[in-house]
């Protein structure tokens, strides 16, 4: 059985966090159990992907701060509402999680995968918006589509969710995001023309 983990990152040892992600991802993988490269690149992934929500939360702070419009703070009232669907979802579905022991309550839809969709998509959406279909927007939506992913796969590799429960996440915050992206520019347009 899994022990539970101890949320410490101590320099280069993430303490009982890496034993825990580590033997589950050997099970997976059927990894040499004794490499130390191992341990450190699941430190890594740990300290990762603890790290992205905040990542998210400051690239939707820093987007309000520079851009200060309308846009701006649809994204950031759309992701409030994001995560509040995701929790009712959450205690609809009550779907229990791979490994209980790692993290607990319910997992199913997955609110990392569920909310980095959701800004992934706003962001595509966004960029089309202004920049069109070129070469640098085309790079740009590459980069945020390869971090999304990423940082939902780190879930199922950490065994905080199992992959339909990543996938779920993935797919109701990218439904979400472009429901509420066309309903805010829609407002938007309309509010624009409403003032001329």
């Amino acid at each position: 059985m899994v022990e539970a983990p101890i949320w410490v990152v101590d320099g280069d040892k993430c303490s009982d966090m890496v034993d825990t992600a580590v033997d589950a991802f050997e099970q997976e993988v059927s990894i040499d159990s004794g490499s130390e490269s191992n341990r450190q690149t699941s430190c890594v992934h740990i300290v990762l992907n603890r790290s992205s929500i905040w990542c998210v939360a400051v690239t939707y702070y820093g987007v309000i701060l520079l851009r200060q419009d309308d846009l701006a703070l649809s994204a950031f009232v759309g992701s409030v509402l994001n995560v509040l669907l995701s929790f009712t979802l959450k205690q609809i579905l009550n779907q229990e999680r791979p490994v209980s022991e790692v993290c607990s309550g319910p997992g199913m839809p997955s609110t990392h995968a569920q909310s980095i969709s959701f800004a992934a998509i706003f962001f595509i959406l966004s960029i089309i918006g202004s920049l069109g279909l070129n070469e640098l927007s085309v790079m740009l939506i590459v980069l945020v589509i390869a971090i999304g992913v990423y940082f939902s796969w780190l879930r199922v590799l950490l065994c905080y969710h199992t992959t339909s429960q990543v996938v779920a996440g993935l797919v109701v915050g990218s439904i979400f995001s472009v429901l509420w992206f066309c309903t805010c520019d829609e407002m938007i347009y309309n509010s624009v023309l409403w003032m001329r």
